[in-house]
Parts: C-alpha cells; sequence; structure tokens
C-alpha cells in the first residue's frame, strides 16, 4: 500500500485552528517546497521534492475552511493530492482549546480510487496538543483507520524552536503497509527558524517498519510562508 499525507500540518495536513474569541474572520495563504513530502512517516514523492500550496479561510465564530495541494508520486498515475477540509476550534479555558475537523482527500485523475475522509478531534494544553483521526475508508479501501497523534513545540533561543512529534496508526485490514503488518509508529523531530518572514524546517523522520523504501528514516528540508 502507497502511503501519503495528512495530517494536519504543512507537510502533513495544513490546519488552521481560530479561537472563537477572535474579533474578525481571516484569510490566510501558504505556499512551500520541500525536498521530500512526508505524511505519518511514508514518503509522497518517491523521495523527491515537493511543492505545495493552500488556502485558509477562518469564521469569526470559530469555524473555518480550507484547501490544500501538493505533488505527489506514488509510481501509478496519481501526481497530485488535493485536500478539502473545514472544522471548528475554540478556547475552553485558559491555554486549553479544542479542534474538530474533517479532511477529504483527493488524487485526480485515474488514481480517484483513492480519494477518502478523515475525520479529526484535538486537544491543546499550551505548546502540547493531542488528537484522534478515524478514517471509515482509509486510501479507498474498505477498511477503518485510526491514528493517535501526540506534538509537543519548544522554544530553544530567539526565533528558532523544536517541534516534536509521535503517531500510531492503526487499521482494520491485514497487512495493510505490505510488511505483515497493519499498525506502525511514525515519529519526527523538527527544527525551526524563519528569515525574511520564510519559515524554514529541517525535520527528521523515522518509523519501526522495516523493508519499505518509503518509509525509512530521512531527514527533510522545506521552506514555507504565509500571506
Amino acid at each position: 500500500m502507497k502511503m501519503k499525507k495528512l495530517v494536519l500540518s504543512l507537510i502533513g495536513v495544513s490546519m488552521l485552528s481560530i479561537s472563537a474569541g477572535a474579533s474578525a474572520a481571516t484569510i490566510e495563504a501558504n505556499v512551500g517546497i520541500a525536498s521530500d513530502y512526508v505524511f505519518r512517516g511514508f514518503s509522497q514523492t518517491d523521495e523527491e521534492p515537493a511543492i505545495s500550496g493552500g488556502f485558509d479561510y477562518g469564521f469569526d465564530n470559530g469555524f473555518y475552511l480550507g484547501t490544500w495541494a501538493s505533488n505527489v508520486n506514488f509510481g501509478d498515475d496519481a501526481s497530485m493530492e488535493w485536500d478539502l477540509y473545514g472544522g471548528y476550534a475554540f478556547d475552553v479555558s485558559e491555554g486549553v482549546s479544542l479542534d474538530f475537523g474533517y479532511i477529504y482527500y483527493v488524487y485526480p485523475g485515474e488514481q480517484d480510487a483513492l480519494n477518502y475522509s478523515e475525520f479529526v478531534a484535538s486537544v491543546s494544553f499550551g505548546d502540547l496538543s493531542l488528537g484522534l483521526v478515524y478514517s471509515p475508508d482509509y486510501f479507498g479501501s474498505d477498511a477503518d483507520a485510526f491514528v493517535l497523534n501526540g506534538d509537543y513545540s519548544v522554544g530553544l533561543a530567539e526565533n528558532w524552536g523544536l517541534d516534536l512529534h509521535v503517531g500510531f496508526s492503526d487499521v482494520d485490514e491485514d497487512d495493510f503497509f505490505d510488511d505483515g503488518e497493519d499498525n506502525y509508529l511514525d515519529w519526527s523531530a523538527s527544527l525551526t527558524t524563519s528569515a525574511s518572514d520564510i519559515d524554514i524546517a529541517l525535520t527528521y523522520y523515522g518509523t519501526d517498519l522495516d523493508d519499505i523504501d518509503a518509509a525509512d528514516d530521512r531527514v527533510v528540508l522545506s521552506f514555507s510562508k504565509s500571506f
């Protein structure tokens, strides 16, 4: 099974969280380039560079809508991924927020059979975020899938940060990942900074899957900008 992106950040689904207390609606565009497009530990571009971009619109009541697209290379006729998403984010208390969203992944062209949906829920406590993803048709299959995510961000120095991630994916289908496995762990550590309003990240990705080239350990350099 060829794996791809998601969710829920650039080089991974770009979800926008908007406080319900925001005073006005906002619209934001983003563009990015990376040495590889990695989603849940799997290269989506056959270890080649990726160019991506998207738009987010946040309403002042906490609802948001957005779209994001990137090139992909699964070794067949799939050359593009197009994500459509929406949701509702709000503050529960000081430093605690909830986000409930929906993402639909589209692969235009002959590989539209891969299209699938995900339902996402996450809670943030300051710099720590915990998320749960459910898909009833993972990668166009008949299999249910659950993904647990944990993310933590810490400031290292002025204009520098460290983003840590760990995820667990479990699919209700034997040998779904072509490695005799129906579940696996993925992790990443990203050193981030910015220059001239461009966000720069150097990220190490890894999984506990063996003998799958697309899930090998790798280091990715990415540049992105929001408008």
